[in-house]
């Protein structure tokens, strides 16, 4: 008589790989997503403080933040670019978004004037109309 060897149980094994690998690609995309969401916030700039703002709504994606640390040094995200740059950067902002695009400036508050009106005067030849400055809420 035969014996049914393959019918007697060995014990219980699950096979774990698939799971790690999915725990896996799920630290990576909340690490990547992560990444992405702070990159407009990736320069610590000492902002100046305001007595009354509006919160930018939540939805809106459509925006180029700029970030001026220091004088004469003009920022996307982590990259220093420079005044050519810049232009053809706000132009293909305005060209992308139409009338939804909209100019981000994130400055520290010791930077003059001098400074950011160049690019206030960029977003206006380019027909953006929406610029809104970064500041910290004075407390009382």
């Amino acid at each position: 008589m035969r014996h049914l060897e393959h019918l007697k149980p060995h014990g219980g094994r699950f096979n774990l790989t698939p799971m790690i690998d999915v725990v896996f690609l799920l630290i990576i995309f909340f690490i990547v997503s992560n990444n992405m969401i702070q990159q407009d916030n990736a320069i610590h700039v000492d902002l100046p403080e305001a007595e009354t703002g509006i919160l930018p709504p939540e939805q809106q994606t459509k925006y180029l933040t700029i970030s001026l640390r220091e004088p004469g040094t003009v920022r996307i995200g982590t990259e220093i670019i420079d005044k050519g740059r810049l232009r053809q950067l706000v132009m293909e902002c305005q060209k992308d978004w139409g009338n939804e695009a909209e100019i981000r400036i994130r400055t520290n508050k010791n930077v003059p004037f001098g400074e950011v009106k160049p690019i206030l005067q960029m977003a206006a030849e380019n027909g953006i109309t929406r610029v809104s400055f970064a500041v910290m809420e004075r407390l009382p």
